[in-house]
C-alpha cells in the first residue's frame, strides 16, 4: 500500500524560487537598517562514567551519560542536566564504576560538566580506585575563554601496586606491561576564535598488545570523562548538521556506523566545503552500493548564517534488489536573516529506483512517500522532518526501511536502514 504525506512541495521548483524572492528582499531590506553586532553565545556540557570501545566502535556505554543539547550545545544560560548509573560487571576489562554526573549553564557565561565514579576496577584488578570525579569548566569573559579543571580529585587510586598519592599532573603516562599503557588525568583543552572546549577524563586505559587477560588488541576504556565549553559567534546562529550515506540500526544498536560522514564544526567553515567519500560498500546479508559522498559547509557572519548538507548515494542495492537506484540524492539548506528570521529548504531526488513489487515507485515520487511491504515492515522514501529531535531542525531521509514484521531476510523487529541523510540545525538567536 502506498500512502502520502501533503507536504508543502518543500523540492519543488517553485518553493526554491520563493526561498531566493524572500532571501532577496531580505537583503534589500537588511541595507536599509543600521548595522548592529549581532553574538550568538552557547553552552556546552557532556559527562559520562564508563565507556568501552574497539577500534572506535563502541561496545559499552557510556554510562550516566548527561549532556547539554548536542552537537554545539545550548542557548539556555541556566539549564542543568544529571544522570546516574549503576556499576558494570565488564570482567576482566571493567567492573564497578557506580557513576554520577551533571552538565550545567549558568548566567555568568561559564558551562561546567563532573562525572563522579566510585569503587571501580579495571584490567583483572591491576587497576582500581575508590573514587574518581571529574570536573571541567569553561568560563567565556572579556579575555576570551577560560578553560578549568579545578575539583578534579582521585581517591585512593592503585595501578600496577603502586599507589597515586593526590592528583596526577595533566597527562600522566604510565605503561602496563604485557598490556598497554594508560593516561592519568586526561585533559584535552580546544581553543580558537570561536570557540572553546575542555574534556578531563580521569582514566583513559589503551590495549595496544596481545595479553593474558584476553583483551583484544585496540580496546580503549575511559573511566570518568567530563567535557565543557562555549561557543561565541557574531553571527544571529550557530548552524549544526550532518550528511551521511547508510546507517544500520538492529535493536537499537547501532550495527554499522555512519558512512562517509561529515559534520559541521560549531564555529562552521567559513564557507569552505568538507567532503567524505568512499569508493563502495558491502554490508553483508542487508545494502552494497557503489560511490557514497557527502559534503557540509556554513558560514557563521553577521547578519547571516548559513548552511548546506548534501549527500549522494550510487548503485543502491537494498535486501537483494528490494529496492535499487542508480543515484540517490538529498540536501538541505538554510539561511538566519538577522533581521528578518529563518529559510529553510530540503531537496531530493532518484534516478532509476525500483521497489519490488511496486511499480508505482518512480522517479517523481512524491515527498514522505511511505510504502506497506508485506512480511517486512514500512518504506520511507524522500522523508522531511521538521523539528525533531532538535527545534529549528531540518532532516531529509531519502530512503529509509523501518522493520515490523518477522521477515526472510532475517532482520530483527525494529530494525532500521537509512540511505542518504542531510540534516541542519540552528541553535541560538539575535540580540542587537
Amino acid at each position: 500500500m502506498l500512502r502520502t504525506t501533503p507536504t508543502f512541495r518543500e523540492g519543488s521548483t517553485l518553493f526554491s524560487s520563493l526561498l531566493l524572492i524572500l532571501l532577496a528582499a531580505s537583503t534589500s531590506l537588511a541595507a536599509t537598517k543600521p548595522p548592529y553586532q549581532v553574538q550568538t553565545v552557547l553552552y556546552q556540557g557532556s559527562s559520562y562514567g564508563v565507556q568501552v570501545s574497539l577500534n572506535g566502535t563502541v561496545q559499552a556505554g557510556p554510562t550516566a551519560q548527561a549532556s547539554l543539547q548536542q552537537p554545539c550545545g545550548t542557548d539556555i544560560d541556566n539549564q542543568t542536566v544529571t544522570n546516574t548509573a549503576a556499576g558494570v560487571s565488564l570482567f576482566p576489562i571493567v567492573t564497578g564504576g557506580a557513576t554520577n554526573t551533571t552538565a550545567e549553564s549558568f548566567p555568568t557565561q561559564s558551562a561546567e560538566a563532573t562525572a563522579d565514579v566510585v569503587s571501580v576496577s579495571l584490567l583483572g584488578g591491576l587497576i582500581s580506585a575508590q573514587e574518581l570525579k571529574a570536573v571541567s569548566t569553561t568560563t567565556l569573559n572579556s579575555n576570551g575563554f577560560q578553560l578549568s579543571s579545578a575539583g578534579t580529585t582521585f581517591t585512593n587510586l592503585v595501578v600496577a601496586g603502586v599507589p597515586i598519592l593526590g592528583t596526577p599532573a595533566p597527562n600522566t603516562q604510565i605503561p602496563l606491561a604485557g598490556l598497554g599503557y594508560i593516561v592519568l588525568n586526561e585533559q584535552i583543552p580546544f581553543t580558537n576564535n570561536t570557540e572553546g572546549q575542555m574534556t578531563v577524563n580521569m582514566l583513559h586505559v589503551t590495549i595496544n598488545v596481545q595479553n593474558p587477560l584476553g583483551i583484544p588488541v585496540g580496546t580503549d576504556v575511559v573511566i570518568g570523562s567530563a567535557s565543557s565549553g562555549m561557543v561565541r559567534a557574531f553571527a544571529p546562529a550557530v548552524v549544526t548538521g550532518s550528511a551521511y550515506g547508510t546507517s544500520v540500526t538492529l535493536a537499537g544498536v547501532l550495527n554499522s556506523s555512519p558512512t562517509a560522514q561529515v559534520s559541521l564544526p560549531c564555529y562552521g567553515t567559513a564557507g569552505q566545503t568538507l567532503t567524505s567519500s568512499v569508493t563502495g560498500l558491502n554490508l553483508a546479508g542487508v545494502l552494497s552500493s557503489g560511490t557514497v559522498t557527502d559534503t557540509g559547509k556554513a558560514a557563521l557572519t553577521s547578519p547571516y548564517s548559513n548552511g548546506e548538507m548534501t549527500t549522494s548515494v550510487e548503485n543502491l542495492n537494498l535486501l537483494s534488489g528490494l529496492v535499487t537506484a542508480s543515484v540517490i540524492s538529498g540536501r538541505v539548506d538554510t539561511v538566519i536573516n538577522g533581521y528578518d528570521g529563518v529559510f529553510s529548504s530540503a531537496l531530493g531526488s532518484f534516478v532509476g529506483i525500483s521497489v519490488a513489487g511496486n511499480p508505482q515507485i518512480t522517479d517523481d515520487v512524491p515527498y514522505n512517500t511511505t510504502v506497506d511491504l508485506a512480511g517486512l515492515g514500512t518504506l520511507y522514501l524522500k522523508h522531511i522532518i521538521r523539528n525533531y529531535p532538535n527545534p529549528n531542525s531540518i532532516e531529509i531521509r531519502m530512503v529509509e526501511l523501518v522493520v515490523g514484521e518477522s521477515n526472510s531476510y532475517g532482520l530483527p523487529i525494529g530494525a532500521d536502514v537509512i540511505i542518504g541523510d542531510a540534516q541542519l540545525a540552528i541553535v541560538g538567536n539575535s540580540e542587537p
